[in-house]
């Protein structure tokens, strides 16, 4: 399995305008031959002006497949044609879960307000490393602290060296909470002594839902 994270910046002012022009215009469409959207948000602390969507697919092939088939729609050319209009940057990246991600994955569903979209640049060569240091030490206590984890990816095809994990909160005093009481346990305070040398730098976003993705059921 592997997930297209595509990240797009619109122009101030801009992006309410694009959110009503893309439900209206190509949301449907999208769910019609892509079938898997596992998160649509908008950034609401971090870079503003940007939309956040990750879509899910068995393999690069499918992905190609796929993509290639909504690009043969009638509909989607002149979507795709005003679209850019509204945009400032676009990028995506493709990423493959992580070795210990299915352990990660929480029995809690639902829906949730907030999500903290994490990404971290790895030193090169250093994520397998990592991943044997945070899978024996940091995984469960994380876990226990943060609760939902909907995702957490490396980067395959774009920007190398990289993950990328999303954490779902009830709001951002929740989200607060949840990450004092876990930088003040004592096993996080060690786990953090072997780990953080092994990146170069760390990133943090606050995300919200858009109104039109119905949660994991989006599909």
């Amino acid at each position: 399995m592997i997930v297209d994270v595509r990240t797009y910046t619109a122009k101030p002012g801009q992006l309410g305008a694009w959110l009503k022009f893309y439900e209206e215009q190509a949301w449907q469409l999208q769910l019609k031959y892509l079938k898997t959207c596992l998160g649509f948000y908008t950034v609401d602390i971090g870079t503003i002006n940007r939309a956040v969507h990750v879509w899910e697919y068995a393999d690069t092939g499918a992905r190609e497949r796929m993509r290639g088939e909504m690009e043969k729609d009638p509909a989607w050319e002149p979507f795709r044609t005003k679209s850019g209009s509204f945009f400032a940057a676009q990028e995506n990246r493709v990423m493959k879960p992580v070795p210990f991600w299915p352990k990660m994955q929480a029995a809690a569903e639902g829906p949730f307000g907030i999500v903290d979209k994490r990404t971290y640049m790895a030193v090169p060569g250093k994520l397998g490393e990592f991943y044997k240091i945070y899978e024996a030490e940091g995984l469960a206590t994380q876990t226990r602290h943060l609760g939902r984890c909907l995702g957490f990816y490396q980067s395959e095809i774009g920007a190398q060296h990289q993950i990328v994990h999303f954490w779902a909160y009830k709001d951002v005093a929740d989200r607060d909470r949840r990450r004092i009481a876990m930088a003040a346990d004592p096993a996080w305070q060690a786990y953090l002594v072997k780990s953080a040398p092994l990146f170069t730098h760390q990133e943090s976003e606050v995300m919200k839902p858009v109104p039109f993705w119905k949660g994991l059921d989006a599909r």
